[in-house]
């Protein structure tokens, strides 16, 4: 039978996204799930999947194309005419009846869309109160603390209730919308109302308390990106077997091809837990809540955008949980200021901009990967420290919606030619919001740049799972005593170094700076080191 795949939304309200590359060419076998084509939106480079298995008979469109969402994709099992009919695969109406609960009433709930969340904000609504809605159509827009993202309804059917209101805080797992009802559902639905039968997950092959843990969304799938699930596949590996080691609990391709090796043994099924870890207890909402702020007249008022609320709460939550010590410290730069003068022109012979930043960047890895304690994280709750292989170095980006943390990786490895290549792209790619969620994941250890808008020392706050930020200032022309006792005009960069001080002491923390502080001050010391 003749299907046509059409273009779908992939999310952030597309109307429209350009075929970067075709994953497949026209006599290719494939099967439910591979991945068919990479498409670029305003916001993300994403892998579509197919949702037939079959033979490709045509491909409507070239690479480059930008094509609006429902227009034809790819033909399979045809006469490569494309004219037939493209009606929806009876196999999606069978999902719809097999996948939903039986009965009138449908509950929809939170879903986890990955990184490990534990609750979103409802940005915005895409559906209201008795609108008639298909399986697969954007019912929100959901922000969590990496990417605005929307989801997308299990059901068919009629909305009769919101539970909540947009700008509202959810949990994982809590009612967001019924179906078919009668508007009159609670807030605690029963759990044959869920969309995903969660108990079925593939919780059996949990692994043990000292092996890294495989973690699945809430609908039972394996957390990685479609060309790891790819990969897997080509190679018939079980994810579920494969020790997850990626941010909050990602199986990352690193991860399949280790297990593939036999380097990595596989996770063991486990009998489930006999009572799960006691929440934390919440804070006193009297201590919570902000203080309050009153307008007068001439005062405007704007509602935060999704991503300054997430940035906030985030900034929040990290400066209540990390007692910070910051060591403010400067470094005289002469010499360096010398060596980028002479290599400028060589960086931009191969359209590199050579900054301050990428020879910072450079000398940070390098300190954190001779000083481990710096690139590590605090696991509080088993009450251990994780020290990373490799140095995966954020770098904080303004964007016009707000502060991002794009991650160049294993910067311990790369040049400094290569630190400021991908520098460049990564700030380009936030600001145009072409940043993809793999490069904002992974941070080990953090930078943050004040010296552009020529500030010097002040006091940066702890990335994610991070134990140090530096904070880089400005260069600033001073009077120095040299040498030979004197006086003369210096070159001063001013550094501001935040830790975790649950990890580090301040001993290790100064010593460590000035570790770095030899390295800035002399660049040929610095290839010494590298």
């Amino acid at each position: 039978m003749t299907e046509i795949f059409k273009m779908p939304d992939i999310g952030e309200g597309m109307h429209e996204g350009d075929i970067a590359n075709w994953l497949v060419k026209v006599g290719d076998v494939v099967k439910e799930d591979d991945p068919i084509a990479e498409v670029q939106n305003d916001k993300l480079m994403q892998e579509i999947l197919s949702p037939y298995s079959g033979t490709v008979t045509k491909l409507f469109v070239e690479e480059g194309t930008t094509v609006e969402v429902d227009s034809p994709l790819v033909e399979f099992d045809g006469d490569g005419s494309g004219t037939s009919a493209a009606a929806p695969a009876p196999a999606a109406q069978e999902t719809v009846s097999s996948d939903a609960p039986s009965g009138n009433a449908q509950i929809f709930t939170m879903p986890d869309i990955g990184e490990g969340m534990h609750e979103g904000d409802i940005a915005n609504w895409l559906v209201k109160v008795g609108d008639e809605i298909k399986e697969d159509d954007p019912v929100a827009e959901v922000q969590n603390d990496k990417l605005m993202q929307e989801i997308l309804s299990p059901y068919s059917g009629k909305v009769t209730k919101l539970f909540v209101e947009a700008g509202t805080t959810v949990e994982v797992g809590a009612p967001l919308i019924e179906y078919n009802g009668n508007g009159e559902s609670t807030s605690n639905p029963a759990p044959a109302a869920s969309p995903a039968p969660i108990a079925e997950a593939p919780k059996a092959a949990a692994a043990p308390t000292d092996a890294p843990l495989t973690k699945t969304t809430s609908t039972g799938h394996i957390l990685a990106m479609p060309s790891v699930r790819h990969y897997a596949r080509k190679a018939g590996i079980d994810l579920t077997q494969v020790p997850a080691t990626g941010r909050h609990g990602h199986t990352t391709l690193a991860d399949v091809k280790a297990f593939e090796s036999g380097s990595v043994a596989p996770i063991a099924p486990v009998a489930p837990e006999s009572a799960p870890v006691a929440p934390a207890p919440k804070a006193d909402k009297a201590t919570e809540k902000a203080p309050t702020v009153k307008s007068v007249a001439g005062d405007r008022r704007e509602a935060m955008n999704p991503t300054r609320k997430v940035v906030s709460k985030v900034m929040t939550a990290q400066h209540t949980h990390i007692p910070p010590v910051t060591n403010f410290d400067q470094v005289e730069v002469s010499k360096l200021v010398k060596h980028r003068a002479v290599f400028k022109e060589v960086a931009a012979k191969q359209d590199i901009k050579l900054t301050y930043l990428a020879y910072v960047a450079k000398a940070l890895a390098t300190t954190a990967h001779k000083f481990p304690e710096i690139n590590a994280s605090v696991d509080y709750d088993k009450q251990e420290i994780v020290y990373h292989e490799h140095v995966n170095l954020g770098i904080a980006v303004n964007a016009p919606t707000g502060l991002y943390v794009p991650v160049i990786h294993e910067a311990e490895t790369k040049s400094i030619l290569e630190i400021a290549k991908e520098i460049a792209e990564l700030a380009t790619a936030t600001r145009e919001g072409t940043l993809k969620p793999q490069q904002m994941q992974g941070s080990t250890i953090t930078i943050s740049n004040i010296g552009s808008a020529r500030g010097s020392w002040f006091t940066p706050i702890i990335n994610g799972s991070d134990v140090v930020i530096l904070g880089l200032g400005s260069i600033v022309k001073e009077p120095i005593v040299n040498g030979e006792g004197e006086i003369v005009v210096g070159q001063n960069m001013k550094l501001s170094m935040t830790y975790d001080h649950r990890l580090i002491d301040g001993m290790l923390g100064q010593t460590s700076l000035n570790y770095l502080k030899s390295l800035l001050a002399d660049p040929e010391f610095m290839l010494m080191e590298i």
